[in-house]
């Protein structure tokens, strides 16, 4: 066990994790964060890869969206221009739930980005999708290995805020296209442990994330 535990200090930064974190990290954290991290040096290395290219990653208990996933990638891959699309998220029950709208709102239907028969923009600001399933062009991935010329990686997997600092910026797509199948369980959702669901707090900040993701898809 100390064998493998020096082994992931020899790969991570737990001291950098716990200061921007405020919290230990768990191995499986790691191993999804080196996982990753990975897969950017294969796109990367990959000269058949255009820089502007996207490169679709998706985890191993992805469930697709049969009713949009063929019809919708072909166009989300044309026409999108940002870094990142993420087309799934973690810890969700259904492909258009609720909570995404209350918790991670875009902006109006009608003022989105149409791909067929689904939308995508900017959400009201960045925050933790998971990365069950997401397309990401190839100047992002060596951005994101970038920082590894200087240190360790510190950061979790789906830290799309902090990627922003990196000038890596993404978009969000509705419905999605990807989420985790609820029949497998996740080592990450009994590590990270469940979030008690309060929906008359969530509602009542509903409103003004709304605004805060109008003003951002504003003339986009």
């Amino acid at each position: 066990m100390q064998k493998a535990e020096d082994e992931l200090l020899a790969l991570f930064d737990f001291a950098k994790f716990a200061q921007h974190y405020s919290r230990h990290v768990t191995k499986g954290e790691i191993g999804c964060t080196l996982s990753h991290l990975g897969v950017y040096r294969l796109i990367v290395e990959d000269a058949a890869i255009g820089e502007e290219d996207y490169a679709l990653i998706c985890e191993d208990d992805a469930l697709f969206n049969p009713e949009y996933y063929q019809q919708a990638l072909p166009l989300l891959v044309q026409q999108c221009k940002e870094d990142i699309v993420l087309i799934g998220q973690s810890k969700i029950a259904d492909f258009a739930d609720i909570e995404l709208e209350i918790n991670y709102p875009t902006t109006f239907s009608a003022l989105c980005q149409h791909a067929g028969s689904i939308t995508y923009g900017y959400p009201y600001k960045s925050y933790f999708a998971g990365t069950v399933g997401y397309l990401i062009k190839k100047s992002a991935a060596r951005k994101l290995l970038a920082p590894l010329s200087q240190g360790k990686p510190f950061w979790l997997a789906d830290d799309f805020p902090l990627f922003e600092t990196f000038g890596i910026y993404n978009n969000v797509v509705r419905p999605l296209l990807v989420i985790e199948n609820p029949k497998l369980a996740s080592n990450l959702q009994s590590a990270r442990g469940s979030i008690a669901n309060n929906w008359l707090k969530k509602c009542l900040k509903y409103p003004a994330k709304k605004c805060l993701a109008i003003q951002r898809n504003w003339g986009k």
